[in-house]
């Protein structure tokens, strides 16, 4: 088996960080985001890379009254009340001043045009899975919610990333019932281990930052294959290995460092024929789009490299349950639950 690799992006505008962020402060990132998702897919088409679009249900609509039909009957009743996104709309509204916060039919709809492409869910309003709540449906409510407004694209909702990476293993079950086969789980290492919001303290956050640019302990960024269990009645999870820090224009030091560290962690998966697994928010680039836009060709062009002299191939989430679990009937999945490559 050659070495495979896999971006998934984590698609949000604003339902990512109501709670934290002002969106008239974020307007130019969030229209230079909507703006540059036909490049980021032209780049994806240009060197073959298979990329899971992790979007929030939310974005599928075109409007406000459409979001409303879209919305779950049960709504996630948090400890801390602003992690609520339905709270938050009484409180903000969404007038068609700030179409481009909360909306994106269009780039959805974009997603789905390029080969490759897998339109996948974020949940449906941002959803906190380790966030201290008391209606026990509400998750199940939202993933259905998500399904619903997926379906105005034809879209099923096959793969999920959940938000602001808090893996929750007691909702994997509720995950499978919905239709979701494949999940991505959290990278290696103490410091990227899932907590709640204000669980992540100075110190995992100074790590984080570092492990970015230099080796950080004896942490593996890719992995085999094989190392994919299978679980009756769950997705497969897949780890992520890096998450893709943005340009910034403080250090071309620093952002030289951080392309070479993952350009050497893709050839290294390649020579190993291992899983590397990619990820970050559109709206990363959404700052500095040009920049951002020359340093994703960068690795780009690595992946190209390695396919070329490694043989290295690229899968989006839901290719590894089509080509690993049988459902194509080309693979098969051994008695001991892993993964049969």
């Amino acid at each position: 088996m050659q070495g495979i690799f896999t971006i998934s992006l984590d698609f949000e505008l604003h339902w990512g960080v109501f709670d934290k962020r002002d969106r008239q402060a974020r307007e130019a990132c969030y229209k230079n985001t909507l703006r540059i998702v036909p490049d980021m897919l032209g780049l994806f088409s240009k060197y073959d890379v298979h990329v899971t679009w992790a979007t929030v249900g939310s974005l599928f609509a075109a409007n406000q009254q459409e979001w409303e039909e879209f919305s779950p009957a049960i709504e996630p009743d948090y400890a801390v009340e602003r992690y609520s996104a339905y709270k938050w709309v009484r409180q903000h509204g969404m007038s068609s001043n700030y179409q481009w916060a909360h909306f994106a039919p269009e780039e959805v709809g974009m997603i789905l045009k390029y080969p490759g492409q897998e339109l996948a869910t974020h949940t449906f309003s941002h959803y906190y899975c380790l966030e201290q709540q008391r209606e026990q449906m509400a998750f199940d409510a939202d993933l259905k919610a998500a399904v619903k407004a997926a379906r105005k694209f034809n879209a099923p909702m096959n793969s999920l990333v959940f938000p602001r990476n808090q893996f929750n293993p007691e909702y994997l079950k509720i995950c499978y019932d919905n239709g979701i086969k494949t999940v991505r789980s959290n990278p290696a290492g103490w410091f990227w281990s899932p907590v709640t919001e204000g669980g992540a303290g100075f110190l995992r956050r100074v790590f984080r930052t570092a492990d970015a640019y230099i080796q950080v302990g004896n942490v593996r960024t890719s992995y085999p294959l094989s190392s994919i269990k299978v679980t009756p009645g769950e997705p497969l999870q897949l780890p992520a290995s890096r998450f893709l820090r943005p340009w910034s224009p403080k250090s071309e030091l620093a952002n030289k460092l951080r392309l070479r560290r993952s350009c050497q962690e893709i050839r290294i998966a390649a020579m190993r024929k291992e899983v590397y697994h990619l990820w970050w928010h559109p709206e990363n680039f959404g700052d500095y789009p040009e920049q951002n836009l020359k340093s994703l060709e960068v690795l780009l062009q690595q992946y190209k490299k390695c396919k070329e002299k490694y043989g290295m191939t690229s899968w989006n989430m839901g290719e590894y349950d089509k080509y690993l679990c049988g459902n194509n009937g080309s693979k098969g999945v051994k008695q001991t639950g892993k993964v049969q490559a």
